[in-house]
């Protein structure tokens, strides 16, 4: 029995450093029908319910500046009755291959089609504590689901 706490350490050990290894949120994206990059900005993308995308953009968190999404769909005013023509189905950070001091990882946004209709997802690199300054880039990425 004195072996016990230590097998239960070296358990636990190895647990701990697994983790270390993964992206901040590590989900298991489907694959995504298209995938998108800041060079697709403004572009359309035709979806059908129930397919993916998969939006892929540089984020270097140790300037603070981070990507930020919302929906839009380009009115004022409430939702859409039943909701957007997509949601955002999850993200994650994925850090630099060469774990280097201030290399810039990728955000990648997972979108998915959930019903007809036209909706835009926006992002904006911001500092999050920096409330009223503009954001150091706003991006759009129109949706047609059909």
């Amino acid at each position: 029995m004195k072996y016990l706490p230590m097998s239960f350490a070296a358990v636990a050990l190895f647990l701990v450093a697994g983790c270390s290894s993964q992206p901040e949120d590590s989900l298991n994206f489907p694959p995504p029908k298209v995938s998108l990059t800041i060079q697709d900005a403004g572009k359309g993308v035709s979806l059908r319910p129930g397919e993916f995308a998969m939006i892929s953009l540089k984020e270097n968190a140790s300037t603070g500046y981070s990507w930020y999404f919302r929906l839009d769909n380009g009115q004022k005013g409430p939702q859409p009755k039943g909701g957007q023509a997509v949601e955002l189905a999850g993200e994650r950070v994925v850090p630099p291959k060469d774990m280097m001091p201030g290399a810039p990882g990728m955000r990648e946004v997972m979108v998915k089609a959930v019903r007809p209709g036209t909706v835009y997802v926006v992002g904006r690199c911001i500092r999050p504590w920096d409330k009223d300054q503009t954001p150091a880039q706003t991006i759009r990425y129109r949706f047609d689901v059909r």
